[in-house]
């Protein structure tokens, strides 16, 4: 994820790659996906997206991981509406960091997210 964040996408999709010859995780793959959407290679995160898909009808796969390709393909409204089925299944590691994630941050000041956010972390003690 440091390869991407620091715009090197070709980088962070060799170790992504990686991770998922390594690891069958699903999360993995799901980073790789939306790495090569965003590398420009639509088709392989479209496979990639079939691929976890099918994956869901044997195995959970995270509505997170979903979201995170539909972003990156340029799908907003499809990564909220995971987004949102992720906190309907409470799965709280994977949206604990919705409001610092960065691989989110095409959805900052959507409204619809903004709210999300909200549920997530609630409201600020006041002090």
């Amino acid at each position: 994820m440091v390869w991407q964040m620091k715009g090197q996408l070709n980088e962070a999709v060799a170790e992504y790659r990686k991770a998922v010859e390594l690891n069958d995780d699903p999360y993995a793959l799901a980073l790789l996906g939306q790495a090569d959407a965003r590398a420009g290679q639509r088709e392989e995160a479209q496979k990639i997206l079939a691929r976890l898909s099918d994956e869901s009808k044997s195995r959970y796969v995270h509505a997170y991981s979903f979201a995170l390709i539909h972003l990156a393909l340029g799908d907003k409204e499809h990564a909220i509406d995971e987004m949102e089925q992720a906190y309907r299944d409470r799965a709280d590691k994977d949206i604990a960091y919705i409001k610092v994630d960065p691989l989110l941050d095409g959805l900052r000041g959507n409204p619809r997210f903004e709210a999300l956010v909200q549920k997530v972390v609630g409201p600020k003690p006041v002090r």
